[in-house]
């Protein structure tokens, strides 16, 4: 492990931080999560789903709400997107964690059993249901991102922290990418991993799912999801480099070694199938097939 600063040109890592800072998981790892939840779910929650998206995928939606939360009838879903728990706390702590900031939502601790509660409902118009399910998956899939679940005094869940990843392809090419630290995990090392979002669904695909806990996916369910993700988040945090600073700008970024990469490598694949497990219980559940 390198832990020597990479000084870059500023306007390198500043447009490769803009182009990704704003999706967890990015597209690949949301993909990823959704295509196989949608593989696995029960017949009869295939058939239901089909009645509110036709024969539009969940891959095809999952980004959605990346997109809706900056709009002014979306932005009351804006935090909902995550949960910045300090990793100075080993777990999540609603008086300081979840509170309501400039109309834009509390956390996805709530945010999530709310969509949830909004696609149970047979009483709100298809519409209602359409937005709440698009929301529902993409949600599920950040809950599972750990950085979305993390945060180092106040760096935002690393958004704060430029670093560059200089790593392996398994074929042996060569992959570098600057970005902030949380964008390396929405998106540098999901698309380390494969050439194509679907070749790495189908080689998550190689074993079953796991079980996901049975509902209800209330607040106390999802607080025990969040808990989850924020240990990865701790781990996340304490494999940089040493001397790794808190706060640094895009021309003094961190270098990030292929061994970062490798050590954390099955808890990535972990956390997606995870993601892809719990999606695939939410749903069926929602839609009386569980």
């Amino acid at each position: 492990m390198t832990p020597l600063r990479l000084i870059l040109p500023i306007c390198t890592a500043a447009f490769v931080a803009s182009t990704s800072s704003a999706l967890a998981w990015g597209q690949l790892g949301h993909s990823v999560i959704a295509e196989l939840a949608q593989r696995h779910l029960q017949p009869a929650t295939q058939a239901k789903l089909k009645e509110l998206i036709g024969d539009t995928s969940l891959a095809a939606i999952s980004n959605w709400a990346d997109d809706y939360k900056f709009t002014p009838e979306g932005k009351s879903t804006y935090r909902w997107h995550f949960v910045d728990i300090d990793i100075e706390r080993s777990a999540y702590d609603v008086a300081l964690d979840c509170k309501e900031q400039n109309n834009q939502g509390t956390c996805i601790v709530q945010g999530l059993p709310a969509a949830i509660a909004t696609l149970k409902d047979n009483g709100r118009s298809k519409e209602d249901r359409l937005r709440a399910l698009k929301l529902v998956v993409h949600l599920a899939g950040d809950l599972e991102q750990p950085l979305h679940a993390s945060e180092r005094s106040n760096d935002q869940g690393g958004n704060k922290l430029n670093v560059v990843l200089r790593a392996k392809r398994s074929d042996g090419t060569a992959y570098t990418r600057a970005s902030t630290f949380h964008s390396m995990w929405d998106d540098s090392l999901v698309d380390l991993q494969a050439y194509s979002w679907g070749s790495y669904a189908d080689a998550l695909d190689g074993n079953p799912l796991p079980t996901a806990e049975l509902p209800p996916y209330d607040e106390a369910r999802i607080t025990a999801w969040a808990n989850d993700t924020h240990a990865l988040g701790l781990k996340a945090y304490q494999l940089l480099p040493p001397g790794t600073p808190d706060h640094n700008d895009s021309g003094h970024a961190m270098e990030i070694s292929n061994e970062y990469a490798v050590a954390i490598k099955a808890d990535l694949d972990r956390a997606l199938v995870k993601g892809a497990a719990r999606l695939k219980a939410i749903l069926d559940d929602a839609f009386g097939s569980s």
